[in-house]
C-alpha cells in the first residue's frame, strides 16, 4: 500500500520537546481490513470541500481505520496525531502538532519547533503556526486521533482559532466519541462541516461477509444478517466475532450464544465502556437496561435517583451506545443492552425482579399496558400481570386479540393449570381460552374466577365483574345460547356504570362489546328494529372517536339490522362504508348485509359474490347469527335462480350445525315451502308452512296462498291471504308488498282486473322506494302478459320492473310526438334519477328528503338541476319526460 513519501521524514522536536515517533505515524492498514469504498468517498468529499470534518461514533465503530484507509490513498500531505489525556495541556498538544506537520513535510520555521512547551500554545506561536498553515498550497490535512481525550479550553480555544484562520491551507480531520468541544454550528450553518456518524461507520452485511473472510470465517445468509443486525454493523463486534468464528466448531450457534457471560465482546464492552463509568452512571445504566427503550421519567422511576435524566442526556453526548429517539426517550445498542442486563443479573440478581416490577407499573401509569404486562410477565408476577389487564379494561383485547394490539402474546408463558389465588388470572386464562376457540376451558376458568370473585371486597369486584360478564357474554353468542347471552349483557351494561378509571378507549371498546351483545339478541329474537336502535344510538356515541377498524364494527352491525328490517338503501350506504375500513380483519355482518341488500334487488351476481366474501370472513371470524343469515340469503338466491332443490339442501344444511333463533327457522321453513311449490309437492309445501305460521305470522300467510294458489285451488289462496291484506296486520314492507302481488294474481285470474290493477300498483309503490324487485322476478311467469295488457303501470314503473323481468317482457313505452324530439340536455346523475324514481311514487319533497337520508335544500337543487336537463318546469312534467326517456 502506498504511503505519501512525506511522511516518512523525521520531525525535529526541541530539546525539551520529546515526542512518541508512534503518536505521529499514520497507522498502517492491517491486512483483515476491508476497503469500504463508500467511507472512504465521504471522507475524500469532505477533504475537498470542507475545512472541517467530524468523525464521530462510539469505541471501536472504526473511525481510525476509516481514516487510515483514506489516508493510505491521499496523494497530498498528512499530518496524523493520536491523542490521549497526558495531551490535555497546551505544550504537549501543540508540541505533537508540530512535530507531525513536520513530519509529513510542512516547512514549520525553525523558530516555532524549537520553542519550549511552557510557551507552546501562546499567542504568538499560535499566530505564526496559523499563518504558515495558511500559506499550503495544495493545503495540508491534519488529522487528530481520539479528539475526545482533549477537554482543556485553552487547547480547544487555540485549536478553533488555527481552523478559523488557517484559510485554504488547512483541512482538519477529528476523529472522537462525541462531538468535539467546538463551536460546530458555525461550520454547520456555514456548510463548511463534513460529518460521518456512527450509522454510517457501521457495516453493511455485505462488509461483514468481508470481514469475516478476511478472518477465514464464514457463516450462512441468514446467519450473517443476524450477525450484523445483533452487532448493528459495530466494527468493534464483527472483527472480535470474526476472531471467535475461526475456532468456533459451530459458527451458526455461536451467533445464537454471541453475547454468553465469557465472550470477547463482553469483555471488550465492559472494559471499554462500563468500567471507566463513575458509579451513579453505571448504576443508571445497570438499572435501565431492562427497558427496550428508555424514558427520562421511568429512569428517575426505576433507581430513583433524580439526576438519571441528566445521567441519560451526558451519555448521549459521550457515548455512542446510548442514542436519543425523540421525546425525552433513548435507546441501548443492542450488544450494549445484551451486556448491561448480563451484569445487571450476575452483580445484582436481586433486583432483576423488583426493577420489571418498577418498570411494569411505570408503564400502566404511563398508558403503555402492552410493556407493562411484559414486565410483570418478566418478573412472574401473573396476577400482577392480569389485574392491570382487567383495571385497564382490556379484557377485549384478549378476547380478540388483533394485529397492532399484542397483549394477548404477553401471557402466552403464564403457566397453565396453576391454582390462583385471586380471579384476576383465571379471567385472563378464560378470555384466551375463548380467542383459542377452547370454550369448555373458557367455561372451567370462568367459574373459578367467580368462586374467588365473592371472596374480593366489594370496591374491587366491579372491573372483574365486568370482564367476566363480557366473557360470558361472547361464549354465549358464539354458542348462540341466547338466554345466557341476554344476562351477560345485563350484568356487563350494570357494571359498566360500575367500574372507575381505565383506559378511555378500552371503555369504549368494552361498550361496543356489550351494545352489539344485545344488539345481536335482539336479532336472534326476530327484533331488527330494535337491534338498529341500540347500534344506531352506538354509532352515535363513537363518532368522532375511535379508529375506521372500531367504526366498522358499529356500521357493520348496523347494516345487518338495516338490511333485516327491508331499509335497504341505507344497509347498503352503511355496508359499503364498513366493508373496506374494516382492514383485514374483515367483519362478516356488512358483507351478508350487502348480499341481501342485491338479493332482494334481484342482483344475483352480486349475490353470490357477496356471500363468498362473507363465507371467507366467517371462515376468520365466526359469528353464528350472521352465519344462519347468510344461508338465508344463499337459500332464497338459489331459489331465485330456479334452484329448488339447492334451495332446499341449504336450508338443511343450516339447521344441522347451527342454534337457529325461532324467526329465522319460520324464514327457512317459508324458503322451503316456496321450494316445495316450485317442486311440485303442494303438500309439502304445505307442511312446511304450518312449521312456521302460528296464526298471526302474515308472511306464512302469503306463502301458504302462494302454495293453494299453485294447486290450482284460487278459494283457499284468498282466504289464506286475507290476514295479510289486513291495513292492521303489521306485517312489514317487502310482506306487504308480495300480499299485493299474490292478490293481483288471483284477482287478474279470477277477472277481477280492477282489483288486480289496484293491488299491482300498491305493490309497485312500495318497491320503488327500496328497489325490491326480487318478488317481481318470482312472479315473472303472470306479470309479464299482465303488464302489456297494463301499460301505463309499465311505464311508470319501468326502471323497476324492467332488471326484474327483462325489458323484453315490458310492453315498447309510447313516445309523444311533441316532445319526441327534445333530447336531454346533458345525462342525470344517479341521484337525480333516484330522485325521479320517488317522484314517480309520489312522495313529496321532504319524503324524498327522508328515504334518501339528506336534506330538503339538496332534493330542491336536485329538482332544479333535472328540471333544467329535462327542460320541464314542473315534477309531473318531469316524471312524464323521464318515463318518456326510459330513464325510470
Amino acid at each position: 500500500m502506498a504511503v505519501n513519501h512525506a511522511r516518512g521524514r523525521r520531525s525535529v522536536p526541541s530539546a525539551d520537546n520529546p515526542i512518541l515517533a508512534s503518536k505521529i505515524t499514520v497507522p498502517s492498514v492491517p491486512d483483515w481490513a476491508v476497503p469500504r469504498p463508500r467511507i472512504t468517498r465521504l471522507i475524500a468529499e469532505g477533504a475537498r470541500w470542507c475545512p472541517l470534518t467530524v468523525v464521530t461514533g462510539p469505541p471501536g465503530a472504526g473511525k481510525t481505520m476509516a481514516l487510515a484507509l483514506w489516508a493510505a490513498t491521499e496523494p497530498g500531505t498528512v499530518a496524523w496525531v493520536c491523542l490521549d489525556e497526558f495531551d490535555n495541556r497546551p505544550g504537549v498538544f501543540w508540541s505533537y502538532v508540530v512535530a507531525a506537520l513536520c513530519r509529513s513535510g510542512v516547512a514549520v520555521p525553525d523558530e516555532l519547533r524549537a520553542i519550549p512547551q511552557s510557551r507552546c500554545g501562546d499567542d504568538g506561536f499560535l499566530l505564526r503556526l496559523t499563518a504558515v498553515l495558511a500559506a499550503q498550497d495544495p493545503p495540508v490535512t491534519l488529522i487528530l486521533d481520539d479528539l475526545h481525550a482533549l477537554s482543556e479550553p485553552a487547547v480547544l480555544k487555540g485549536l478553533e482559532f488555527m481552523l478559523r484562520n488557517a484559510g485554504s491551507g488547512l483541512r482538519l480531520m477529528l476523529a472522537s466519541r462525541w462531538d468535539p468541544l467546538l463551536p460546530l454550528h458555525r461550520y454547520r450553518l456555514a456548510g463548511q462541516i463534513a460529518e460521518i456518524r456512527a450509522s454510517d461507520l457501521s457495516f453493511s452485511i455485505e462488509e461483514a461477509g468481508l470481514l469475516l473472510a478476511q478472518h477465514g470465517s464464514t457463516l450462512t445468509a441468514d446467519s450473517l444478517e443476524s450477525l450484523t443486525e445483533r452487532t448493528e454493523g459495530w466494527a468493534a463486534g464483527l472483527r472480535l466475532a470474526a476472531i471467535s468464528l475461526s475456532t468456533h466448531p459451530d459458527p451458526g450457534q455461536f451467533v445464537k450464544e454471541l453475547m454468553a457471560e465469557d465472550s470477547a465482546l463482553i469483555g471488550y464492552l465492559v472494559d471499554e465502556v462500563l468500567s471507566v463509568q463513575p458509579p451513579q452512571v453505571r448504576y443508571v445504566l445497570l438499572s435501565t437496561s431492562i427497558l427496550e427503550n428508555v424514558s427520562s421519567d421511568a429512569a428517575v422511576d426505576l433507581t430513583g435517583d433524580e439526576q438519571a435524566a441528566g445521567v441519560l442526556a451526558a451519555l448521549v453526548r459521550t457515548n455512542g451506545f446510548v442514542q436519543p429517539i425523540g421525546s425525552g426517550w433513548y435507546r441501548y445498542h443492542t450488544l450494549f443492552a445484551e451486556m448491561l442486563r448480563l451484569r445487571l443479573r450476575h452483580e445484582h440478581p436481586d433486583r432483576v425482579v423488583v426493577l420489571h416490577r418498577r418498570a411494569a407499573r411505570w408503564y400502566e401509569r404511563n398508558g403503555l399496558l402492552t410493556e407493562a404486562v411484559r414486565h410483570a410477565a418478566r418478573a412472574g408476577d401473573w396476577p400482577l400481570a392480569a389485574a392491570m389487564v382487567i383495571d385497564q379494561l382490556a379484557i377485549g383485547q384478549l378476547i380478540e386479540p388483533r394485529d397492532g394490539h399484542p397483549l394477548a402474546g404477553e401471557f402466552a408463558a403464564m403457566p397453565p393449570g396453576q391454582a390462583w389465588t385471586e380471579p384476576q388470572p383465571y379471567l385472563i386464562a378464560a378470555a384466551m381460552a375463548l380467542a383459542a376457540g377452547q370454550p369448555q376451558s373458557s367455561a372451567a376458568a370462568l367459574d373459578a374466577a367467580d368462586l374467588l370473585l365473592e371472596r374480593l371486597p366489594a370496591d374491587q369486584q366491579a372491573a372483574s365483574r365486568l370482564a367476566a360478564a363480557v366473557i360470558g357474554l361472547t361464549a354465549a353468542l358464539r354458542a348462540g345460547d341466547l338466554p345466557a347471552a341476554a344476562s351477560a349483557a345485563g350484568r356487563a351494561e350494570l357494571m359498566l356504570g360500575r367500574v372507575p378509571g381505565g383506559s378511555p378507549a378500552w371503555r369504549l371498546d368494552l361498550r361496543r362489546r356489550v351494545l352489539t351483545g344485545r344488539a345481536a339478541v335482539e336479532l336472534w329474537s326476530g327484533q331488527p328494529d330494535q337491534a338498529a336502535r341500540i347500534l344506531q344510538a352506538g354509532t352515535d356515541a363513537r363518532a368522532g372517536s375511535g379508529g375506521e377498524p372500531e367504526q366498522a364494527v358499529w356500521g357493520g352491525r348496523l347494516a345487518l339490522a338495516e338490511a333485516l328490517r327491508g331499509r335497504l338503501r341505507r344497509a347498503a350506504a352503511l355496508a359499503d362504508q364498513a366493508a373496506p375500513a374494516a382492514g383485514d380483519h374483515r367483519d362478516p355482518a356488512p358483507l351478508v348485509a350487502l348480499a341481501w341488500v342485491h338479493l332482494e334487488r334481484h342482483e344475483l351476481r352480486e349475490t353470490r359474490r357477496w356471500l363468498k366474501l362473507a363465507e371467507a370472513a366467517l371462515g376468520e371470524s365466526p359469528d353464528l347469527l350472521t352465519e344462519a343469515v347468510a344461508y338465508l340469503v344463499a337459500a332464497r338466491g338459489a331459489l331465485a335462480e330456479g334452484r329448488a332443490a339447492v334451495a332446499a339442501q341449504i336450508v338443511t344444511r343450516a339447521r344441522s350445525g347451527l342454534p337457529v333463533p325461532a324467526w329465522l327457522d319460520q324464514q327457512l321453513s317459508l324458503v322451503e315451502a316456496r321450494a316445495c311449490v316450485a317442486a311440485g309437492d303442494i303438500v309439502a309445501a304445505r307442511a312446511a308452512v304450518e312449521r312456521a305460521w302460528d296464526g298471526t305470522a302474515p308472511e306464512a300467510a302469503v306463502t301458504l296462498a302462494h302454495a293453494w294458489a299453485a294447486a290450482g285451488d284460487e278459494d283457499r289462496a284468498a282466504r289464506s291471504l286475507a290476514p295479510a291484506l289486513e291495513p292492521d296486520s303489521g306485517a312489514p314492507d317487502r310482506v306487504r308488498l308480495q300480499a299485493w302481488l299474490a292478490d293481483a294474481r288471483l284477482s287478474y285470474a279470477g277477472g277481477d282486473g280492477a282489483r288486480g290493477r289496484r293491488s299491482l300498483a300498491s305493490a309497485l309503490r312500495v318497491a320503488e322506494r327500496e328497489q325490491l324487485r326480487l318478488p317481481f322476478a318470482a312472479e315473472r311467469g303472470w306479470l309479464g302478459p299482465v303488464l302489456r295488457r297494463e301499460p301505463e303501470l309499465a311505464r311508470a314503473h319501468r326502471g323497476l320492473l324492467g332488471p326484474a323481468l327483462g325489458q323484453e317482457s315490458l310492453p315498447v313505452p309510447a313516445q309523444d310526438p311533441d316532445q319526441a324530439a327534445a333530447p336531454v340536455i346533458e345525462p342525470l346523475t344517479e341521484r337525480e334519477r333516484e330522485v325521479l324514481v320517488h317522484l314517480s311514487g309520489m312522495l313529496n319533497t321532504a319524503e324524498v328528503a327522508s328515504e334518501m337520508y339528506i336534506s330538503v335544500n339538496t332534493v330542491k337543487t336536485h329538482l332544479r338541476s333535472i328540471y333544467r336537463k329535462l327542460a320541464v318546469a314542473h315534477r309531473s312534467e318531469a316524471v312524464r319526460r323521464a318515463r318518456q326517456l326510459q330513464l325510470i
